[in-house]
């Protein structure tokens, strides 16, 4: 039976391709993968699956890939990530410095640690705010909020604190100094 009409559109005819549909020599059955330079030979399915299981494992899994560092299962709550060199599973997410990434999608956020100047590094995300898209998607710092000590250090503050029975702030800056505020006319609204 011809697998093509002359002149059909509709390609094949029979349902199934079986192997004496197949040339010759084309179809590789042993156990050996085709050379990669060798662009007239199928693999059979004998053939992949022995080529799985020796480059992969009969169970594929992250322990069996040649590019990890992974030993054994990663441990609750662990997760995977690209060290440079290899796959590696650790319980902490590591962050390149970047001063200003790219803008994620609109419905995504971009975490990551934005390089303030050569000795202060913050936390930030890069999300949509306000509608604005694109490049002109805000970057909201999470860490350190900013201030300049009357030293002139400019190394950012630690988050402030407020006791409400007294009424008073503490700022305590990177630089040692900590600032006392007076807030006498805060009011409790709920």
């Amino acid at each position: 039976m011809p697998l093509f009409k002359k002149g059909s559109k509709q390609g094949l005819t029979s349902a199934q391709i079986t192997t004496k549909d197949i040339k010759d020599g084309l179809l590789v059955a042993g156990s050996a993968i085709p050379a990669q330079s060798d662009h007239s030979k199928l693999a059979s399915a004998k053939v992949i699956k022995q080529y799985v299981d020796d480059n992969i494992g009969a169970t594929p899994s992250i322990t069996s890939l040649s590019d990890t560092t992974i030993s054994g299962s990663p441990s609750d709550n662990s997760h995977i990530q690209w060290t440079g060199a290899a796959w590696v599973d650790q319980s902490f997410i590591d962050f390149e410095k970047i001063v200003n990434p790219d803008p994620p999608e609109d419905e995504e956020g971009r975490l990551f640690v934005k390089q303030i100047d050569g000795n202060n590094n913050a936390l930030a995300v890069r999300i949509k705010k306000a509608g604005l898209t694109g490049s002109n998607m805000p970057i909201v710092e999470l860490t350190s909020p900013g201030c300049v000590c009357e030293c002139g250090s400019t190394d950012g503050a630690k988050d402030p604190t407020f006791d409400f029975t007294t009424g008073k702030m503490t700022v305590e800056l990177y630089c040692g100094h900590s600032y006392e505020m007076d807030i006498p006319n805060m009011r409790r609204i709920q």
